[in-house]
Formats: C-alpha cells, sequence, structure tokens
C-alpha cells in the first residue's frame, strides 16, 4: 500500500509554531510577574533550572527538582500508567498513554530564555488523541509518534508544542494499524516512517521517505522485520531482521544504505540509540528466533564508512538489560542483567569503567520492571523501580561513573526524563 500523506489544515505550520513561540514567550514575560528579571546581576547554575519527570506503575508522573532534590508536583489522575516517555531537548516531555489511545504533553516549567533561567509550575500543556501510540522518536526539534492502531505517523515541533500549539505539523499514513516507527531529519527537512509489510501483519518491510510538503520522495523495502529506530546528524537508522537500513539526506537526495554484523551476517538489529551530537550508533543485535545468550545477543556500534556493526565485549559477557546514549554522545550507559551499570565509549567500543550491583539484578522469571536511563551534561538519572529510587550517576571526562546522589523517590519509578537546561553553564536569574 502506498503511504498517502496528510497535509494538515494551516498552511504554514512550522512559521505558525514560530510566531506562536514568540508571542507566548512576549505574553509570559509580562503576565507572570514572579519570572520578572531581579535587580543586579544575579545568577545561578543550569542545575538551579533542571527537573526530572518521573513515571511510575501508578497513574501518576512526579516532577523534582534537580538541585533540591524535592518534589515540585505529582501530576496525579492521569488516564492511566505512563507507557512511554522522552523528550527531545528538554523544553517538552511527550508522554503515552497507549491503551487510552492518548499522547500528553508535559512541560516541567524550568527553561532558558535570552540567557535567562526561567522557573514556573510543571504543566501539562494538552493532549493528543490517536489509536495506540506506541513508539515515540525524535531528532533535533521534531518529535513523531506512531500510532499503531491507525498506521499514523504524526511529527510535533518540540518548541511549538511549548507554545501552545498541541496539534502536530504534518501527518503521514504508511498503511492499515501495524507496528512501526517514524522521524524527521535533524533540519526537518524530511521526514520518514514503516511501511506496513503486506505479508506480515505486525512488523513493516522498509522505509518511505516524505518531504515536508507531505509527497513521497523515496522508499525502500529491503528491511524485512523492521524494528527500532534512532536518528542523528548522519541519518536515521532503521533495526532489521537481518542488520539496519540507514537513511541519509544529501540535498534533495534520499540514500539508503544496509548495514550488517561485521562477521556474522545472521545477527539483525531489533533496538537502536543514538545522541544529535554523535555519528555513531548503538545497536541491540540478536539472532532472531534464538534463546537469550552472549553467542545470540550483543551490542554493537555502528561504521558507517564500512557498512558494518562492530560488536561489543562487556566484563563477564553480561547481557545488556537496558541502554542509553548520553547527552554528549560520547559515552553510553548499559545496565547488565546482573545489575552492574557500565560506561562504553562510543568511539573506541571500549568498557571505561562499572558501577558493581547498582540495581538488583533482572529477575528471571515473572512480571520485569526495568529501569530507565536519562541524561544531562555529565550526569546520568536511572530509575531502580523495585527500589524505589532514581540514581544520579556522574560521568567523567574520561568514562569514569560515581554514585553522586540516591533520591529515595518512592512508589515504582520506571520512565524518566530530563527537562530543562541540561548544558552546565551560569545562566541569569
Amino acid at each position: 500500500m502506498h503511504a498517502v500523506p496528510v497535509r494538515p489544515t494551516n498552511a504554514d505550520p512550522v512559521a505558525r509554531a514560530s510566531r506562536g513561540l514568540l508571542t507566548a514567550g512576549v505574553v509570559l514575560l509580562a503576565a507572570c510577574g514572579e519570572d520578572a528579571p531581579t535587580a543586579g546581576n544575579a545568577t545561578a547554575e543550569a542545575t538551579e533550572f533542571r527537573r526530572l519527570v518521573v513515571t511510575d506503575t501508578a497513574p501518576f508522573a512526579r516532577v523534582f527538582d534537580v538541585a533540591t532534590a524535592q518534589r515540585v508536583d505529582s501530576m496525579g489522575g492521569l488516564p492511566s500508567r505512563v507507557t512511554y516517555l522522552y523528550t527531545a531537548r528538554g523544553r517538552i516531555a511527550f508522554a503515552h498513554f497507549q491503551t487510552r489511545n492518548q499522547v500528553s504533553f508535559i512541560d516541567g516549567g524550568v527553561f532558558e530564555q535570552a540567557g535567562r533561567g526561567v522557573k514556573q509550575a510543571p504543566r501539562i500543556v494538552g493532549s493528543f488523541s490517536d489509536q495506540t501510540p506506541i513508539h515515540g522518536n525524535y531528532n533535533g526539534d521534531m518529535v513523531s509518534v506512531h500510532f499503531d492502531g491507525s498506521g499514523n505517523v504524526r511529527f510535533w515541533s518540540e518548541q511549538g508544542v511549548a507554545a501552545g500549539n498541541t496539534q502536530p505539523v504534518l501527518t503521514v499514513r504508511t498503511g492499515n494499524a501495524h507496528h512501526g516507527a517514524g522521524m524527521s531529519t535533524v533540519d526537518g527537512g524530511f521526514v520518514s516512517a514503516s511501511i506496513q509489510d503486506p505479508a506480515n501483519p505486525v512488523l513493516p518491510n522498509g522505509v518511505v521517505v516524505f518531504n515536508r510538503q507531505g509527497q513521497e520522495v523515496a522508499r525502500n523495502t529491503s528491511c524485512p522485520g523492521l524494528h527500532g529506530l534512532a536518528g542523528n546528524a548522519v541519518g536515521k537508522l532503521y533495526g532489521c531482521a537481518d542488520g539496519a537500513l540507514l537513511v541519509t539526506t544529501t540535498g534533495n537526495t534520499v540514500n539508503f544504505q544496509k548495514l550488517a554484523h561485521a562477521t556474522d551476517p545472521r545477527f539483525g538489529v531489533g533496538t537502536v540509540w543514538a545522541r544529535e551530537g554523535q555519528p555513531n550508533f548503538l545497536v541491540r543485535m540478536a539472532i532472531r528466533g534464538q534463546p537469550v545468550s552472549p553467542a545470540t545477543r550483543t551490542l554493537g556500534v555502528t561504521n558507517v564508512a564500512t557498512r558494518t556493526m562492530q560488536p561489543v565485549s562487556m566484563p563477564a559477557n553480561e547481557i545488556d538489560w537496558t541502554a542509553e546514549v548520553d547527552y554528549t554522545g560520547r559515552f553510553a550507559l548499559v545496565l547488565g542483567r546482573l545489575g552492574n551499570l557500565h560506561v562504553l565509549d562510543m568511539t573506541t567500543r571500549q568498557v571505561t569503567g562499572t558501577l558493581a550491583g547498582v540495581v538488583p539484578p533482572m529477575p528471571t522469571a515473572g512480571a520485569v520492571l526495568t529501569p530507565f536511563i536519562a541524561f544531562a551534561q555529565g550526569v546520568a538519572y536511572m530509575t531502580s523501580p523495585t527500589q524505589g529510587r532514581v540514581y544520579e550517576i556522574a560521568i567523567s571526562a574520561t568514562g569514569t561513573p560515581s554514585l553522586s546522589r540516591t533520591m529515595n523517590v518512592g512508589g515504582t519509578p520506571e520512565r524518566i526524563a530530563v527537562l530543562g537546561v541540561r548544558e552546565n553553564r551560569t545562566l541569569q536569574r
């Protein structure tokens, strides 16, 4: 089935979002007396304008101030448990409620405006409804949500949402209901989405690319069993049963490159991680259909020049549980199934440090509550659902991790996002 682009009703949504942001900023300064600049040259570190959004197995999402570790808001009464949480650039957290067919937009209330830190009350900007939102992705300022129940991929500008524009700036249809994903290029010039495989009612088999006018410009169906997607300034990498598919653009030309495991073509890719400033991708490679073991599952780092994915050797062959690429893109944090947290250099593919036994080992039977990781510059925050904690982990310039703080948040904390000013610098109050 050919993808059918659906244009938004407004003629120029990106321009409208930008105008809305400017207008909202002017109104904000005029209306909120508590946010007016203080006299003199008072300054504060960026951590003062940084907050954590932490979800739970219960229907609420608590907001914590990073500098004080104090809870700012509980955001109770949500439609359900949050099933997905992420942010593109720290301004808005996108929260999925899969069983309620809804995505909500959480404003953490902390951000920078013209070199000045702003701190307000957290709030939910608004929500959007479509069927079964599962995966969300981001690249640059553009955020995408794939609605498995409808086959729609919808795109938002994070800054536009912060200004109150909660309608998507572009929607594309890629077939009937299926499990897929979509993403924008980092500059927002093109968007891509998975193509429904007529022979497989669950997983797609390729990628279709649209321009910002919603017109299809290219497609590729050489990615069977597509699952997993992340993007950076180089391009967008989709996981395939037989490797991965890299989608890049040169001017108005779309390019497709197939990547394979460096030595064993049986390995496919099911999960991809990336960061805007890092040219490489972290991938989870596995021989699909085989029991999980160090021989059938490994992490890897892409080498786009050689069209290969190089496997990573973990200490004691520990199998990964969860992972994430850090704020700068230089390092990745890998939590192993034994509860050990490893720092991986994305360039050398070497483990540079380990924190042993940070969380209890992954259960081998019964319910598994997975920890999640989020970053600011030089620091990571990891949830521990079974302990009711969030760990703050400092990462040195050489990739050595150290536990700097334990936040006893209670409940069963799961997903986490860092909102606000994530770079370490000094701001005016």
